[in-house]
Order: structure tokens, then C-alpha cells, then sequence
């Protein structure tokens, strides 16, 4: 070969490797990274997993289109646990303009603390000029935190129903509805849960019956459970329910517990209704005995009651009254006070005695037209060992002719 050729051939190769380096040198020196925006939000949570949005912003400040290809989001928990591996799809962002690359990204964190998270994004960035094509690594982490969604947790809502349904000579059985609402966004739990009823002293004078229960998200549940309270319970001014126990989530396969407790005020029962049955009412009587004396008229009195419960029974503050009955008018003739109190146990029936003396310096006092001689009992009924009780009134009329 010519001498001539060869040493052109030479120089045209020199040049093109010149001209090869230069641009691979304009290429490194004008390729500009790109602006980098990433962000990542929790949009639902539930049971078994969590959904994760992610967005990275890329913005192309150079003059020339830009590709990013090769995305992988790697997210981990504090401890390393990998809870997912992505991959993005890429594209071409032209010059000087953005472009936005999503992914949704499920995880379950099978157990580890999902508090802290870390996603690491990496892929590559490059450019291609005339056949060259320059890249550059893209390398990126970052920290989200779950705390916030963690801490939300939010314990049941409870409500309770109390009702009471019968009565021993020491308790009263109780029968309650207990409303539960889960308030969160996934599946719940109660265990270990206590029912106590305290008084406003503080003394614990009953309990409920609760079963462990699962609540599914934004439902509620009625679980029906029996109880009792003591009746000394009844001479307090105010009862609560307080109910404790843990409420668990399993929020994305990690499991969290949180302890609960709800203070609910009872209403104390009206002794008059579980004194006056309608299925067993008290039997209460009086009988009357009038006789003429040297001192005046005699009256005795005889005070019954036949307790058809299954708990003790007391009449208190007992008081007879003997009056004149004319047109309804009362015209009192005399009184007398039972001091000692009256109590019947279950199935039995008790007897209480008085006597009123009328002397005769009050009878010549009375209308000679008075109708009838009424005998008036009150006092006030209860359960043996309570407070609270009912007044009652017995009456027993006689006509007048002991007088006439």
C-alpha cells in the first residue's frame, strides 16, 4: 500500500479519535444532574398490608432529552427487614421539562416494628449525544415514618345496658348489652377484659361476665353478658361500670397492643320497683280491734306482712294513726310509734302490734255524725341492710258504733 494512503488513514483516525474524546469530554462536562423530588404516602393501612404511594419527580434541567431507565424501590424496616422490591418503569423526559414516575407499593411487615421505614430508589439517568450515550448512577434514600399512623390506634368505643333482674338476700343479678365500636380502619380485638362495678367510694360491689371479642374496622359489635351486685351497692349516692382490658390490631401483619378502659355511670334502681313486683306483690294487712276501757277506747292494732320475695324484708319508722272519718274529713283521735323495725325473711310472714288509748275527754269532743273510725299505718318499707325505701300507708276502716 502506498506510504501516502497509510499516513492519511493515520490522521483521519487520529482525528476521529480526537473528535471522540472531545465530545465524550463535552459530554461529561455538560451533563447536568437532574432535580429530584421524591415522595411517599401511606393511602390505606388494614389488617394484612399497607399501600404505599410513591412519586419521584424528576426535572431535566439540560438541553437535551434525558431517559431513566432500570428504577428499583427497596423499602425496609428499622431492623432490615425487606418488606418490598419494586421495580418503576422508566421513560424519556424531554429538555428542560419534568416528568413524574409512580408506583403503588404494597408491604406487610410480617411481624416487624413498622415505625421507621427506609425506601431506597436507585436506577440510572442518561443522554445520548450524536452514537454516545453518557449515564449516571441515581442513588436515593428515604426515611418514612409510620409512628403517626402506628400511634393513631384508637381503643373501642363501649356502651352497656344494665338491667336488674332478680334479687337474693344478698345480690341482685344484673343482665347487660355491651355496644363495642372499632373506630379504626382495620380489624381489632379485645381480651383480658374486666367488668367492675365500683360504688363513688370505691368499693368494688360487683362484676360482669366479658368474653374476648374481634371487631372488624368501622363496626360494632353487642356481646350479651350477666353480672351481679351486691345489694349494699344500692345505699350508694353513685355505681360505675369500669371496663378494662387490651385492645390488639394487627396493623399490616404487625401486631400492636393497646390498653383500654371505659368508665360508665350506672343508674342506682328505683327500690320501689324492685320491691313492688307485679308477678310477686308484698302482702301487707292490718287488723283493728276496738274496746271500751276505763281509760277510754281501746284500739289494737295488728300490722301483717307476708314477704313473697326472696330477700329480707324490713318495715321502719312505723307510726298508727286512729282518725274520724266525716265527709272525708280526717279528725285524729290518737297515735302511736313502733320503735323496733319489722323484717320478714323470704316466704314468711310477720306480725307487729300497737295499741292507741282515746280518752274519754277526747271522745266527747267528737262530731257524733263522724261515718267511720279509720286506722292508718305508714312506714317505710326496704330491703333488710339498705338505706333507701318506700313509704307506704295502709288503711283499715270500721263503722262507729262503739261510740253510739
Amino acid at each position: 500500500m502506498d506510504k501516502k494512503i497509510v499516513k492519511i488513514l493515520f490522521i483521519i483516525i487520529t482525528v476521529i479519535y480526537i473528535i471522540i474524546g472531545g465530545l465524550l469530554f463535552i459530554n461529561i462536562q455538560v451533563l447536568e444532574s437532574p432535580e429530584i423530588i421524591i415522595e411517599i404516602d401511606v393511602t390505606e393501612i388494614n389488617s394484612e398490608e399497607a399501600v404505599i404511594h410513591s412519586e419521584i419527580n424528576i426535572e431535566n434541567t439540560n438541553s437535551f432529552d434525558m431517559s431513566v431507565k432500570n428504577l428499583e424501590m427497596i423499602i425496609t424496616t428499622k431492623d432490615g427487614y425487606e418488606a418490598s422490591n419494586v421495580k418503576i418503569e422508566g421513560g424519556i423526559i424531554p429538555a428542560n421539562e419534568k416528568k413524574t414516575f409512580t408506583k403503588e407499593v404494597k408491604i406487610a411487615f410480617a411481624g416487624h416494628s413498622p415505625d421507621v421505614l427506609t425506601s431506597k430508589i436507585t436506577g440510572d439517568v442518561g443522554m445520548n449525544i450524536l452514537f454516545i450515550e453518557k449515564t449516571i448512577p441515581l442513588n436515593m434514600g428515604v426515611v418514612t415514618s409510620l409512628e403517626k399512623v402506628i400511634n393513631d390506634f384508637a381503643a373501642p368505643i363501649i356502651s352497656a345496658t344494665i338491667e336488674f333482674v332478680d334479687m337474693t338476700a344478698e345480690k341482685i343479678t344484673l343482665s347487660s348489652i355491651i355496644n363495642s365500636y372499632n373506630p379504626n380502619s382495620f380489624e381489632i380485638y379485645m381480651k383480658n377484659i374486666t367488668g367492675e362495678i365500683i360504688t363513688d367510694t370505691g368499693k368494688i360491689v360487683g362484676d360482669l361476665n366479658l368474653p374476648d371479642a374481634n371487631l372488624l374496622p368501622k363496626d360494632s359489635i353487642e356481646i350479651n353478658t350477666t353480672g351481679e351486685i351486691l345489694l349494699e351497692a344500692l345505699n350508694a349516692e353513685k355505681i360505675m361500670l369500669n371496663i378494662d382490658g387490651v385492645a390488639g390490631a394487627k396493623i399490616a401483619g404487625f401486631e400492636k397492643d393497646l390498653a383500654f378502659g371505659t368508665e360508665i355511670n350506672l343508674i342506682v334502681p328505683d327500690l320501689e320497683e324492685l320491691i313492688f313486683s307485679k308477678d310477686k306483690p308484698v302482702q301487707l294487712s292490718i287488723k283493728a280491734n276496738n274496746k271500751l276501757t276505763l281509760k277510754g277506747i281501746l284500739t289494737e292494732i295488728n300490722l301483717e306482712m307476708i314477704n313473697t320475695y326472696n330477700v329480707e324484708l324490713t318495715l321502719r319508722d312505723t307510726i298508727c294513726r286512729l282518725y274520724t272519718v266525716k265527709n272525708d274529713e280526717l279528725n285524729l283521735l290518737g297515735e302511736n310509734t313502733i320503735d323496733e323495725e319489722l323484717s320478714v325473711i323470704p316466704g314468711e310472714t310477720g306480725n307487729a302490734f300497737s295499741e292507741i288509748i282515746v280518752p274519754f275527754s277526747k271522745i266527747f269532743t267528737v262530731n257524733p255524725t263522724s261515718e267511720y273510725m279509720m286506722v292508718s299505718v305508714t312506714a317505710k318499707l326496704t330491703i333488710k341492710g339498705l338505706d333507701a325505701a318506700v313509704y307506704v300507708e295502709l288503711r283499715g276502716y270500721t263503722d262507729f258504733h262503739i261510740l253510739q
